[in-house]
């Protein structure tokens, strides 16, 4: 009934449930796609439910017999201003709408894990989002939780745990840190968007981390050895004293001890290490140098460097190579706990995982990957293409 006037316009939450009310109540197909994200439901079976709760109304429905009669206004939506309004998040946290008691509505809850690019449709209620999943064959909207609503999720048991340590320790000097939202930083969401490089740009940066086991450096030489005019290597710098064969800058950049370190205080270097009594490092510099002769440049690094690298200048693609078998038992215990801590603390920024099954099948699908990057849109993001 397109005459009725607006009393009271149901939250874009309301509507969101509805279409997950009707798919449980095992409705036709026909009729569910006849209801869009924004309706207006005002009636179910001659009950008014305008000022009704979700849950209220999901009661309504899954008791309703036989024939169900809904009195729906259609939502007036211009297609362009709908565009225009979706963002796209990386999920940086797993997400199971059935293991979360907060939820209006667990079939209602979109589930997904970290590293899935989210379409939001909807950010008006600010506590649950619309969301649907990109990729998914699913085109209908469901709900994720805002950013401020999982901070306040996360936040509940530091606080909770703040209390409990201030309460116990009353009696001795000093107080217990409160946990401060604004000071703390969680892993929620990334906003992102697509991109390629023009060609007037500078190619990106490829990063490789991993464990020992997956052996990266020797895969990032063969790539480079294969085609040297397209791909590049950082060359390092070191303190030891140059070897007769060698050249500067092709094997290494030769400087003296007390150069190194005022480069390290100057923050010159991703990182750096001592071996032998020499020290060893990948400067910002030497990176940049591959990068402005238009090639791609590959470096393998510790996940710490990661903080630095991944900046709007080089756009890095991260690629986290780890080895499907370990070679002995010991070191697959010691590997496993690496790779699980650096899954962790590291997993949120990774873009492709590389399982090396064996060396000549690794290095093909480096390749296509690598290919892939420079060809085909990716994920990053917003403020690297913002700024």
């Amino acid at each position: 009934d397109m005459s009725l006037p607006s009393i009271c316009k149901p939250t874009p939450l309301i509507s969101c449930l509805l279409l997950f009310c009707l798919t449980a109540a095992k409705c036709n197909t026909k009729i569910i796609r006849l209801v869009h994200v924004g309706d207006e439901l005002r009636e179910v079976n001659g009950n008014l439910i305008t000022h009704k709760r979700p849950d209220e109304i999901s009661q309504i429905l899954s008791q309703s017999q036989g024939s169900i009669t809904l009195k729906i206004i259609p939502a007036v939506v211009e297609e362009d201003k709908l565009k225009e309004s979706r963002v796209y998040l990386r999920a940086l946290f797993d997400y199971t709408p059935f293991d979360d008691k907060a939820t209006p509505c667990q079939e209602a809850g979109l589930p997904f894990k970290r590293g899935d690019i989210l379409q939001v449709v909807s950010q008006e209620d600010t506590t649950w989002w619309q969301a649907k999943k990109v990729g998914d064959c699913n085109l209908r909207a469901a709900l994720i939780p805002s950013t401020q609503f999982q901070e306040r999720y996360l936040i509940l048991p530091l606080l909770r745990r703040s209390f409990r340590l201030k309460k116990d320790r009353q009696s001795a000097p000093g107080e217990a840190h409160t946990p401060d939202a604004n000071h703390t930083d969680f892993l929620i969401y990334e906003e992102v968007t697509q991109y390629l490089p023009r060609p007037s740009e500078r190619p990106r940066l490829i990063v490789l981390i991993g464990s020992l086991g997956a052996r990266i450096t020797e895969l990032k030489q063969k790539v480079i050895a294969e085609n040297p005019r397209h791909y590049g290597l950082a060359v390092p710098h070191t303190t030891r004293a140059r070897k007769c064969h060698e050249r500067e800058g092709v094997e290494y950049h030769f400087i003296t001890k007390a150069a190194f370190e005022a480069d390290i205080q100057n923050g010159k270097f991703i990182e750096y290490g001592e071996y032998k009594d020499n020290l060893y490092g990948t400067s910002l510099e030497s990176i940049n140098r591959v990068l402005d002769q238009n090639k791609v440049c590959l470096v393998d690094v510790q996940p710490e460097a990661l903080k630095t690298l991944r900046t709007a200048d080089f756009k890095p693609f991260i690629i986290f190579a780890r080895p499907r078998i370990y070679l002995t038992q010991k070191k697959q215990l010691g590997s496993s706990s690496s790779l699980k801590r650096m899954e962790e603390c590291y997993g949120h920024w990774v873009d492709y995982v590389l399982v090396r099954e064996d060396p000549v099948s690794a290095l093909a699908e480096l390749q296509v990957v690598l290919e892939r990057v420079q060809m085909e849109p990716q994920w990053v993001p917003v403020s690297w293409v913002r700024s």
